[in-house]
């Protein structure tokens, strides 16, 4: 336990909470990336930024509300519908007029706290005891931070929404996936892990990362509205890119002194695959969009291959379900990740293999040979370890041009963005003819907002800056985006067509 404490307490030296996470255009929309957080020292309008609305240009006329004195907007029609959608679930406890039940960590309730008391600081540094102990009573503010505009307002609240750590809920696949990422290296130092170990430097570095990232996914909360408009924005953020990075210096570092985990649960080899959900979420918005405006016509093996947004969610799902608060064995684990069934032909020579591992694109040097492992990502395999069948069925690079797929796809459809469900609607986006703020990819999505708000906010003579064009302009707005986006991806180096 002490060693856990020491590894808190160096992360803490050279980390602020309210650090900001850096936001990735890699990948990403310019809408999404644009609008993924709240600009830093610019006093933006909460609800402006959910609809992709110009902030005014005299930020005088932005307003903090006066009950919780943390969000602000620009008008009373903002407000309000932001208060209908958002706000109205937080407002009290962001004053501080009230605590929202189970927001604040209580060791003594606190289900990771009590198993890691349990079980003990001798047994919690065995490598084969599965219990992960919690990390919050040492660090991680749980709190929702944003810049000082000098008018009065808070830099800081306590969280207006439950604690997943106390509850046993999380209110997004992705922050479960943060915390127990951040467990798994506490759990990692107390063992003295050789991934923890062999690369200090690198695994503070990496607990910092993702304390960053989980209070970016706290300020989402209550700024945006949920679904798939949220998704965008936490999928925008470019921290999980940057712990590849430091993945890969702990892989390397690894490999050098031939480090073979024998353990049941193997925490590192776990880490790398929530790791590698959060790095495939990335890819989930543009994934969904792309599924609901069309596919290209693809091959029957291709279809076959490809990871769905339906399934990528369930099998992240049941993983997430599997170990809530305690490691589990590895193998366990990969057959979730393979439908269930460890026993596979490989995809290059129809061998009947028996899956042993996972490997990813982002993580993998998949030109060597290894036991039979199943490839996780956009488009997934099992192989027998032979680099000829990897060749063969994948090629180069092969799952860069499904991703290119999935961003072409919806940068097009991006000034087509229904303006309730956040999906987009090329062939039936409708806008609405009062006020021309909002587009609805159909008649249902416009009456239910109209029935939930719009009906009280819409009003002829809407400010410039909020106003949307028609269909022939909203697809002009797709298409100049995929040029910027190609044009990008020209200077990365990469092939769009």
């Amino acid at each position: 336990y002490n060693c856990l404490i020491h590894f808190f307490k160096r992360v803490s030296e050279t980390h602020s909470p309210s650090d900001t996470p850096i936001i990735s255009v890699a990948m990403m929309t310019e809408e999404s990336c644009k609008f993924s957080c709240i600009p830093e020292g610019v006093k933006s309008c909460a609800n402006c930024i959910n609809y992709t609305w110009g902030q005014p240009a005299d930020q005088s006329k932005i307003l903090q509300c006066a009950k919780c004195k943390f969000i602000s907007y620009c008008s009373k029609e903002c407000q309000h519908e932001h208060w209908v959608k958002v706000h109205k679930n937080h407002c009290k406890y962001l004053a501080q007029q009230r605590v929202m039940p189970q927001s604040r960590h209580d060791p003594a309730n606190c289900t990771g706290c009590k198993e890691q008391l349990e079980t003990g600081q001798v047994e919690m540094a065995n490598p084969d005891n599965p219990v992960l102990g919690c990390p919050l009573a040492i660090y991680c503010v749980p709190a929702v931070f944003k810049a000082d505009f000098g008018d009065g307002g808070k830099t800081h609240a306590p969280l207006p929404f439950s604690l997943g750590e106390m509850t046993g809920q999380f209110l997004t696949k992705a922050e479960h996936t943060v915390c127990l990422m951040m467990r798994l290296l506490g759990k990692m130092q107390m063992t003295k892990h050789s991934a923890s170990t062999i690369h200090a430097e690198a695994s503070d570095d990496m607990y910092k990362k993702l304390n960053a990232l989980r209070h970016f996914i706290w300020k989402t909360y209550i700024f945006y509205n949920p679904g798939h408009i949220l998704d965008i924005r936490i999928a925008s953020v470019s921290i999980p890119v940057q712990l590849i990075s430091l993945a890969r210096i702990i892989d390397e570092k690894l490999s050098g002194v031939q480090f073979s985990d024998q353990t049941v649960c193997r925490p590192w080899d776990t880490f790398k695959l929530l790791l590698i959900f959060l790095v495939e979420f990335s890819m989930e918005p543009p994934r969904k969009d792309a599924e609901c405006v069309g596919l290209p016509r693809l091959s029957k093996v291709v279809q076959e291959r490809r990871l769905s947004s339906v399934q990528f969610n369930k099998v992240w799902s049941e993983v997430l379900d599997t170990m809530p608060d305690q490691l589990v064995p590895y193998t366990t684990l990969v057959k979730i990740v393979c439908g269930g069934l460890l026993s596979q032909a490989c995809a290059g020579c129809s061998k009947d293999i028996t899956v042993a591992d996972l490997q990813y694109y982002v993580l993998s040097n998949l030109t060597e040979a290894r036991a039979p492992f199943y490839l996780f990502s956009l488009i997934s395999a099992s192989f027998c370890g032979n680099p000829k069948c990897y060749e063969k069925v994948n090629g180069e690079n092969a799952n860069k041009p499904f991703s290119l797929i999935y961003a072409k796809i919806s940068d097009k459809s991006s000034g087509c963005r229904c303006d309730s469900c956040g999906l987009p609607n090329i062939s039936e986006g409708r806008r609405c003819s009062r006020c021309l703020t909002k587009v609805y990819c159909g008649v249902q999505c416009r009456d239910e907002d109209w029935e939930k708000v719009h009906q009280l906010v819409c009003k002829e003579g809407e400010v410039e800056r909020k106003r949307k064009g028609g269909q022939r302009e909203r697809k002009k707005v797709g298409k100049d985006q995929f040029e910027r986006t190609v044009d990008y991806m020209k200077e990365m180096g990469l092939d769009f067509d």
